[in-house]
């Protein structure tokens, strides 16, 4: 059997500090395969927001409040990406889907466009857990190409 190629990896962030660390990983990987990162975070807007409600910032036109949503996400993005060192050398793209993160994320690796997932877990138990559900885990199950997880620091 042929090792597996690996030329794109996916990493969701959702801005934490364990995504941090999952980017981190998933960077030195890229490096060492040669291959490209694509770092994504899903936002999910809300679905009572209409884009028929309109906004105003002081000194700014009117926009549909989903416009608004989406430019805080960008600039949620911008700052942390400038938190972080990647290693030279390694292609990278950081981007914004938009849904409910579980679905968008394998919506997006059905593509066909990645060879592997890395993201982090925030180890939730109990009833975080059975409220919250595990966008790793579900990731885990659903997904068309190998997740690796990164688990919270300090835990083994």
């Amino acid at each position: 059997m042929a090792p597996m190629a690996i030329r794109r990896i996916l990493v969701p962030i959702d801005y934490s500090e364990n995504s941090k660390a999952a980017l981190s990983y998933g960077a030195e990987l890229a490096q060492s395969f040669g291959a490209a990162l694509d770092i994504v975070h899903v936002w999910d807007r809300p679905t009572y927001v209409s884009d028929a409600v309109m906004v105003q910032r002081p000194g700014e036109a009117h926009k549909p409040i989903g416009e608004l949503i989406r430019e805080n996400a960008q600039k949620d993005m911008n700052e942390f990406m400038a938190t972080v060192t990647l290693p030279s050398g390694v292609p990278t793209q950081s981007r914004l889907l938009s849904g409910e993160p579980a679905s968008t994320l394998v919506a997006e690796l059905k593509k066909g466009e990645h060879d592997l997932v890395v993201l982090s877990t925030h180890g939730r138990t109990g009833i975080a857990h059975l409220l919250l559900g595990s966008i790793a885990e579900k990731l885990v199950r659903m997904s068309p190409v190998p997740v690796l997880t990164v688990p919270l620091s300090g835990r083994r």
